[in-house]
């Protein structure tokens, strides 16, 4: 039978799923999603690899040719597909090596706001147990993750979000980097111990967001984080102009977006207020 080999100069590629065995230099490793080999030769549907300093073979499937025509696009439905499947340590291992192989890429915006929020997944579940386990996994930049002892949660710092708003201010993703960066700045600040002064630094963030991007699917929501906190503060303070903001804001809500998951929280809230009940101060 004929056998098609193809030698290569060293190519980089990388691993797309989890647990390949790899055996070479008389040892056995274990590659996982996101980790980079050199093809160093092709053998129809197999590719003889250098990984660690070690040569080995392992199926073509499993990987990605980071110099093929559509690499970049394999690469991506890839990395978008573990997201959308909510494995989000694969998606952010494979979108940071989007970034740092195609940052010319019409879909590099793209790739560092789903890399921002893949982070943020990640740093959601992190079991504070397991933390240093997670942390010796060097595919991750985990010094953008950081512990709130107080609210005993991992959180992710945004900076992939402040890159976005600082070099691509126009695209379709700079309204979604600033609503995740308000996010994050309130998990930074939980809990709030009846600050009112953080909360208010939070409000303005609110309004800031809304003069700005008032064409934008995160616009309802962001209403809404207005009339939320409004209520908190009402709680605190006991002053009633800011029972009457959230009011405003919810009747607002329910006004311009009648019919929608947003009218719909709003009137929840209405009906709280006039009952009298209680969001924050149990």
């Amino acid at each position: 039978m004929f056998l098609l080999l193809i030698l290569y100069l060293p190519v980089s590629s990388v691993i797309v799923v989890d647990d390949v065995w790899f055996y070479g230099d008389h040892k056995l490793r274990v590659l996982n999603t996101g980790d980079i080999v050199e093809i160093i030769e092709s053998k129809n549907d197999f590719v003889k690899v250098r990984y660690d300093g070690a040569v080995g073979e392992i199926h073509r499937g499993v990987l990605v040719n980071l110099h093929d025509e559509v690499s970049e696009d394999k690469l991506l439905v890839f990395a978008y597909g573990y997201f959308t499947d909510g494995e989000y340590i694969k998606s952010a291992r494979l979108f940071a090596v989007f970034i740092n192989n195609f940052n010319k890429s019409n879909y590099f915006v793209f790739a560092q706001y789903y890399n921002g929020v893949s982070l943020e997944e990640v740093a959601k579940r992190i079991n504070p147990r397991d933390s240093l386990k997670l942390r010796a996994d060097q595919s991750l930049p985990l010094q953008f993750i950081i512990y709130n002892k107080e609210n005993m949660q991992y959180y992710y710092n945004g900076e992939l979000y402040k890159l976005i708003l600082e070099k691509y201010p126009k695209s379709i993703y700079a309204s979604k980097s600033a609503y995740r960066l308000i996010t994050i700045f309130r998990a930074q600040n939980l809990p709030w111990h009846d600050s009112v002064d953080i909360i208010q630094q939070e409000l303005t963030m609110w309004h800031d967001y809304i003069k700005k991007y008032q064409d934008v699917e995160e616009y309802p929501q962001a209403l809404l984080e207005i009339g939320y906190l409004n209520r908190v503060i009402f709680e605190i303070t006991n002053d009633i102009k800011y029972s009457s903001n959230a009011v405003t804001i919810f009747q607002k809500v329910i006004k311009e977006f009648p019919n929608t998951i947003h009218s719909a929280s709003a009137k929840v809230n209405l009906k709280e207020i006039e009952k009298g009940e209680k969001i924050y101060k149990f």
